[in-house]
């Protein structure tokens, strides 16, 4: 008899887990990128306190900015890195802007060091208003490879001995930069003769501790603009010719009358671009220049005899107040026979306020110390303005003199009869004429004055068939 047994049956073998494959290892795609791509058109144009923030997004980033050459940087406002930065980026950076606050002008002297090791080539430092009495630091002299510079509101440090200049700049920019130590215009003077290749010269409104009397030889010089401080002497001078001088701006109104000032002209006469200030601004928006200190009762460009047969666009600042103004703006177009383009600006003095409908704000009252001062004074000069002779004007400006005149921009004109006559006269003169832009300053479109001044000129006699008038007013000056 057959014993059953128990017996159990064998257990299925149990299922091993089979962990998931890796995910795929994630590719930087910039950093795939080849270097010029990622270097030169990604990288560089980023702003400079980005670029260095890169650092933060992996271990490969950390120091991947510092190879970026070629870069132009301007440093935002309140920026308070900078300094070691600059010592670890690619040479050679092309350019460096900021605009330095007072906490930051020590910031600013170890910044030059590190910008002349990695040759910076355009360097533009721009100190906060009112101190002028901050210095960019030695090392700016070390920069050997500028290209461009710019300083505003500062003071200019002395050159260190055996100085050779910048060779390769060509764009000089100064403004409101005092030169306060002797023999400042000579070191100006070098540094502009050592720039062989300099094109763009631009002087404005330079201060000095004293008169100091330098030249501007530069015969590869394209741009001049200079611009003195009213009635300042900073012992610029132009004695030889600049052949290749396309445009200039012209103001230095101490020098009016004398050989310098004609030497000037005749050694721009090159130019193709030319504005002359006849008149500047004081601080509180009056003229002091027509006062009795600085009246003028004689043309101040009578003396030039060189023509400017290059000229073809030509502007002015001018008092149509004074007669030497008026006399000056002749001759302005006698030795311009090709003139196409004249662009006017009047200025706003007080000897006009009796023709304006809208007085000026109470800030542009007379400022009662210069006018107290000790220099001569014409009180009569204060009254009155002095009135054109129509028919004298009539024939010291002939058709012929205006013959190629295209357009004419005048701006803060006013509605007085000096300048009335004078717009009229352009607009019967002026045969191939095509655009009569004028602006009237003070007042609005509904105003009388304004409404017969665009009638005189709409019913004036016209040379031109073709002439377009276009009149506008605006309430401030410009």
């Amino acid at each position: 008899m057959a014993t059953s047994g128990s017996s159990s049956s064998p257990s299925p073998p149990m299922r091993q887990r089979v962990a998931p494959p890796p995910p795929p290892r994630r590719t930087d795609m910039l950093m795939a990128l080849p270097p010029d791509i990622l270097d030169d058109r990604i990288l560089a144009l980023l702003p400079f306190d980005k670029l260095v923030r890169t650092s933060c997004l992996s271990r490969a980033w950390r120091r991947r900015w510092e190879s970026v050459r070629n870069l132009d940087i301007e440093l935002p406002p309140a920026y308070s890195g900078g300094g070691r930065a600059l010592w670890r980026c690619a040479r050679p950076v092309l350019g460096f802007r900021a605009r330095v606050d007072r906490r930051d002008v020590l910031r600013a002297a170890r910044w030059l060091p590190a910008l002349a090791r990695k040759g910076v080539q355009d360097l533009s430092l721009e100190f906060s208003y009112g101190e002028l009495r901050r210095v960019p630091g030695p090392a700016l002299f070390s920069c050997a490879t500028l290209v461009r510079l710019e300083l505003r509101s500062c003071t200019m440090p002395v050159a260190p001995r055996g100085f050779r200049g910048f060779p390769n700049l060509e764009h000089l920019r100064l403004v409101y930069v005092t030169l306060a130590f002797a023999r400042a215009g000579t070191q100006l003077e070098h540094l502009i003769v050592a720039a062989e290749n300099l094109a763009v010269l631009e002087l404005l409104l330079l201060y000095t501790t004293g008169v100091d009397t330098w030249a501007i030889r530069a015969p590869k010089l394209r741009k001049l603009y200079i611009t003195m401080t009213m009635g300042v002497d900073i012992g610029c001078r132009i004695p030889s010719p600049l052949p290749m001088l396309e445009e200039a701006t012209i103001s230095f109104d101490r020098l009016f009358g004398t050989q310098d000032f004609l030497d000037a002209f005749q050694n721009i006469s090159t130019v193709n671009k030319l504005c002359f200030k006849s008149d500047q601004k004081t601080k509180k928006g009056r003229i002091d220049m027509r006062g009795g200190r600085w009246k003028f009762n004689i043309n101040m460009l009578e003396g030039i005899t060189c023509k400017f047969e290059n000229l073809r666009e030509e502007g002015l600042i001018i008092d149509f107040g004074q007669c030497s103004s008026v006399l000056s703006l002749v001759s302005l177009l006698k030795f311009a026979p090709h003139i196409e383009h004249l662009y006017i600006r009047t200025v706003n003095s007080i000897w006009e306020e009796d023709e304006i409908d809208d007085p000026p704000n109470s800030e542009d009252e007379i400022d009662e110390d210069s006018l107290n001062s000790e220099d001569e004074f014409d009180e009569d000069s204060m009254n009155s303005e002095d009135e054109i002779d129509e028919d004298s004007l009539n024939s010291e400006i002939s058709s012929d003199l205006l013959a190629s005149l295209k357009y004419v921009t005048l701006i803060n004109m006013k509605y007085n009869s000096n300048q009335m006559c004078f717009m009229k006269l352009l607009l019967s003169k002026a045969r191939s004429l095509q655009t009569f832009d004028v602006t009237f300053v003070y007042g609005d479109e509904s105003n009388r004055r304004y409404g017969n001044a665009c009638r005189g000129l709409t019913e004036c006699q016209k040379a031109s068939p073709q002439v377009v008038l276009i009149a506008k007013v605006t309430t401030h000056g410009m």
